[in-house]
């Protein structure tokens, strides 16, 4: 049974072992220099209480636990109470894995003293496709496999060699990625002989699902991108992060999405967990459980004519926090302070403007565009350096096509170099 609604699992059975897949949460986020802390502890709060009345025995963060590699004590200090607290009120196992944003060594700094609290970290991937295995409850009587695999880097998937190109490189990024998961499968089967469904967790963009603008490429110019074939058939359920809009591949692949929309590109999104139930060797039902509205993120896309309109018909329901609201104004000239034209519509109003711009008139180098302001245009091709690189070359007709190819590889080569050393691209 596959249920989308909660009706016919509230009440869990006996038999049942059940997961909640949740991932990218991002403590420590700020949007537009604004931080999301009262956000995140309220998300905590239920989460916390919803993980104990639906008796949940494991609880999947799969990457990006925080949004920075040395995050803000807030953030830290939020990760440790709700470890704290899940521990105090709850036997559910917690399994936490490293994503790009995530500093390997700063999650796995605790990781002893947190496995006493039923926590189990995964910063670094196990070189051992055995070690990458968590029997839960217990090795001795184990209801599900978690093979815990966290983001890989380049170092973790390929070496690289004098002479590659892009196609080359990419080639060897996606072949390293299958290499990985399908020795992994081969480390599992044992347990899966013995009617043990195995649950593996991914950070990474699977081809076929839609990002945001809060997400940022994993391997130079989105050379990461698999598709859900790379997952052998052995694995009952990949738990995906990295894309922050929930969405299923299949009925056995999919990504949970953050828990609070990151980006105002993410207003519209209904946040979500996924809830897994494991029985018989196989999991019998999953559903997704809406995260409640804490704060509403809301675009207000206009021409600066339309303005007092748009303002005053905006309705800014909103959740327990007041809402915050992008406007992005299409046709205004720089001779007009917009900034005060809005202050003057918004007196007295409901919500808080974070952010008022005009509406990017630049190209997006092939990317789309939808109600974009210039900064955060700006910010999403510089976010896609390789994407940017290619605008460049093709805006240089006096380069011929073996002097375009050379620069391709080197810049390739400078990327690699620069996200094999811990840089984010």
């Amino acid at each position: 049974m596959n249920a989308e609604t909660m009706d016919d699992l509230f009440n869990k059975p006996d038999d049942v072992f059940r997961v909640f897949h949740t991932a990218d949460w991002h403590l420590g986020k700020t949007l537009n220099d604004q931080s999301r802390d009262e956000e995140h502890v309220m998300f905590l709060d239920w989460l916390l209480k919803v993980t104990e009345e639906r008796e949940v025995d494991a609880l999947i963060i799969a990457g990006d636990v925080f949004d920075a590699a040395n995050p803000p004590q807030s953030a830290q200090s939020q990760y440790y109470n709700f470890v704290s607290e899940l521990f105090r009120n709850t036997t559910c196992s917690l399994i936490v894995i490293g994503g790009n944003h995530d500093s390997p060594a700063q999650l796995e700094a605790p990781r002893e003293v947190l496995h006493t609290l039923r926590v189990h970290v995964v910063g670094f991937m196990a070189e051992k496709p055995a070690s990458r295995l968590i029997m839960l409850p217990s090795a001795e009587n184990p209801r599900l496999v978690v093979a815990a695999i966290p983001f890989l880097r380049d170092r973790d998937i390929r070496t690289g060699h004098a002479g590659q190109d892009a196609e080359d490189i990419r080639r060897a990024i996606t072949e390293g990625i299958v290499r990985r998961y399908t020795e992994t499968a081969e480390a599992a089967d044992k347990w899966a002989e013995q009617g043990v469904p195995i649950l593996v967790t991914g950070h990474l963009t699977v081809m076929g699902a839609s990002d945001s603008d809060s997400e940022r490429e994993i391997h130079i110019g989105g050379l990461g991108a698999v598709n859900a074939g790379v997952f052998p058939d052995i694995f009952t359920y990949v738990a995906l992060g990295h894309l922050h809009r929930p969405q299923k591949l299949d009925m056995r692949v999919g990504y949970s999405g953050s828990p609070i929309p990151l980006s105002f590109s993410e207003a519209n999104d209904t946040k979500q967990i996924r809830m897994l139930d494991f029985a018989d060797g196989e999991m019998i039902a999953q559903a997704s459980i809406p995260v409640p509205v804490f704060r509403r993120l809301a675009q207000i896309c206009t021409t600066l004519d339309g303005l007092p309109e748009a303002i005053g018909s905006f309705d800014p329901v909103t959740g327990e926090l007041p809402t915050w609201v992008e406007i992005v104004i299409q046709d205004a000239g720089t001779g007009v302070d917009i900034n005060e034209t809005v202050h003057h519509l918004v007196e007295n109003r409901e919500f808080d403007v974070l952010k008022v711009s005009r509406e990017v008139t630049i190209s997006r180098v092939g990317m789309s565009v939808g109600c974009d302001s210039d900064d955060e245009a700006i910010e999403r091709i510089l976010e896609s350096p390789a994407q940017v690189f290619e605008h460049r070359l093709v805006q240089e007709p006096e380069l011929n096509e073996e002097l375009k190819h050379e620069l391709r590889v080197t810049f390739a080569r400078l990327l690699e170099h620069r996200e094999g050393n811990g840089a984010d691209v």
